[in-house]
């Protein structure tokens, strides 16, 4: 018998009380403001335009919610392609790119993996079995600033559609996340009846007023080191991209964007036992290119960005445990398809 508590909820209207999410950091317009007020923010047009930095704009599952979902979109891009020096990378990754930057020079054109396997034609595109990591320091100021950016980016052996399905599939995370203890989506926030799909770029949720998927999951996991299994209640959002958002491609490619949600404006959890650790991701990001073939196989890039509060875990050892998930997270999904 099918375990209905497990199956989410289809486009409600969300309690406001329980579905609250930073903006600060978001470059939403004063209409973007006003269209999140009709749905529920009453005098929260400071958030943005220069007040109270700390309050959250809650998600009514309407227009207001639906630019939250681009302005996530845009930073992530923003971050995943954004390829200066502001990036510190790990000593393997940094190797190959001086190495590559040296290929450059030399030959006066677009470097070329050394094996002559696929790459895509952007700046510090991955080839081969290779899997690049890189750190920053957050660039927008506000909360969870003082906590690093992490980075990664491989070849995975499956097409772009494959592996966004897999991402977005929460019965599948334990498959390529060793750290994952589980996820279930708890909301769905598009309207399936509608027409809106990951893999249509046109049609649009006539509630939230964008293309492509969200919803409301919750998840926990257990690094190592870590005494309590953390806790996230996230949102997430996924839609396949176009020219106009202005990223280098070569065929279909598709971007999933996820920041966490609070059960108040102030950015609390209510109604934990304290069993977990109720953690907080400012940005997870996956942006997935298609990559072109010579024999035709099915081949993407995977750029990934996880931004990760986590109280109670030094940033330095945060930090190192991110780097080591951002690595993990590549050849994990890579070897997944590998089988």
């Amino acid at each position: 018998m099918t375990d209905e508590k497990k199956q989410p909820k289809v486009h409600p209207v969300l309690d406001r009380t329980t579905s609250f999410i930073r903006a600060h950091d978001l470059d939403l317009t004063e209409e973007d403001l006003a269209e999140a007020a009709n749905d529920g923010d009453e005098q929260r047009t400071d958030i943005v335009s220069g007040g109270n930095k700390k309050e959250l704009l809650s998600l009514g599952g309407k227009s207001g919610s639906g630019a939250i979902m681009s302005a996530l979109v845009t930073i992530g891009l923003h971050e995943t392609t954004d390829e200066s020096d502001r990036w510190s990378a790990v000593s393997a990754t940094d190797k190959i790119l001086k190495k590559r930057a040296k290929q450059l020079k030399k030959k006066k054109g677009k470097a070329t993996a050394d094996d002559g396997s696929i790459m895509g034609p952007w700046t510090n595109a991955a080839a081969g079995n290779d899997v690049f990591v890189w750190s920053s320091k957050c660039t927008r100021p506000g909360h969870g600033s003082e906590y690093p950016v992490v980075k990664s980016r491989g070849l995975i052996p499956a097409s772009a559609r494959d592996v966004v399905e897999l991402i977005r599939d929460s019965g599948r995370v334990t498959e390529y996340n060793k750290m994952s203890v589980g996820r279930e989506d708890q909301v769905v926030l598009t309207r399936e009846d509608s027409g809106a799909s990951v893999h249509c770029s046109v049609t649009k949720c006539p509630e939230l007023g964008v293309p492509g998927e969200a919803k409301i999951m919750s998840s926990k996991s257990k690094p190592p080191l870590v005494r309590k299994p953390l806790e996230f209640k996230t949102l997430f959002y996924a839609r396949q991209l176009t020219e106009e958002d202005g990223v280098e491609m070569v065929g279909v490619a598709y971007v999933t964007v996820g920041r966490s949600v609070w059960e108040s404006s102030e950015g609390t959890a209510e109604g934990s036992d304290g069993s977990t650790t109720r953690c907080e991701i400012m940005l997870s990001v996956n942006l997935v290119r298609e990559i072109k073939a010579d024999n035709e196989e099915a081949w993407c890039e995977l750029t990934s960005i996880t931004h990760a509060v986590s109280p109670g875990v030094p940033v330095f050892i945060g930090k190192q445990l991110g780097l080591a998930a951002a690595e993990s997270y590549i050849k994990d999904i890579r070897a997944l398809f590998e089988k």
